[in-house]
């Protein structure tokens, strides 16, 4: 891999702000899927339940010994990471979910991930 891309993903797997909004994604989305299974609207009670799994997933205190079943373990959460939002995205784009207030917040964050990860890169 060249230098420049590995000094980039150091940068940003350290930086604080990067990584709080990845982990803020799946709770806002876990959060509005709930939220729209309780006003019983379609789809929400999967989403909310594969949401609510995958953050129990991040905070469960597994570190295996071995490198390639850490390795494998963290390929599996970023897989998971961004089935989880394609998910919410088909979810949102698919139907006009409620409340609404919940997948607002979802879309802020991923409209902030961007620009935070482009502000860790060009200013070091």
């Amino acid at each position: 891999m060249d230098a420049w891309i590995q000094n980039a993903l150091a940068l940003l797997s350290g930086s604080g702000i990067v990584r709080a909004l990845v982990a803020a994604i799946p709770v806002t989305i876990a959060v509005a899927a709930l939220a729209g299974w309780r006003q019983r609207v379609e789809g929400a009670g999967l989403l909310a339940l594969a949401a609510c799994a995958f953050c129990l997933w991040l905070i469960l205190p597994w570190h295996p010994a071995y490198l390639e079943l850490h390795q494998a373990s963290l390929i599996l959460s970023i897989l998971c990471w961004l089935w989880l939002v394609w998910a919410w995205a088909r979810h949102v784009l698919g139907e006009w979910p409620a409340p609404i207030w919940g997948h607002w917040i979802v879309g802020t964050l991923l409209w902030i991930l961007p620009v935070c990860a482009i502000l860790v890169l060009v200013l070091g």
